[in-house]
């Protein structure tokens, strides 16, 4: 009886209790900053293409640059740059981005891994 209310090792009990909760706590933390960071490389992706399309009016040269800021966040996010659709001297271009989800590999779920899909939009003029 005296050992059933002995309270030694409890303390140790409730941590490896929490360090799941903890450790996916993290990971769902972390995946939030990159799906951010995700969302602001892509507008600046769209930006990219507006800007350099304002000046030149050459579709490859603001695909190329656009294409070049999201490869600047490495494998997790991809996506495709569509524009310009024009009206006089007004235009528009949208970027469609995926997002990987970073902590589910491929060896875990056996297909290919999950994303999160969005696009953003970017409005310009083409400066004469």
């Amino acid at each position: 009886m005296k050992k059933l209310k002995s309270e030694e090792g409890s303390a140790t009990i409730e941590f490896i209790g929490i360090v799941p909760l903890a450790i996916i706590l993290l990971a769902i933390m972390i995946q939030f900053i990159v799906s951010v960071n995700g969302v602001i490389v892509a507008q600046s992706a769209a930006n990219e293409y507006a800007k350099v399309y304002s000046v030149t009016e050459n579709h490859d040269q603001a695909t190329s640059a656009a294409q070049e800021v999201l490869n600047s966040t490495g494998s997790y996010l991809s996506g495709s740059i569509s524009g310009p659709n024009q009206i006089n001297k007004e235009f528009s271009t949208t970027v469609n981005a995926q997002i990987k989800l970073i902590f589910l590999p491929d060896e875990i779920l056996g297909h290919g891994v999950p994303t999160i899909n969005f696009s953003t939009k970017a409005n310009s003029r083409v400066i004469e």
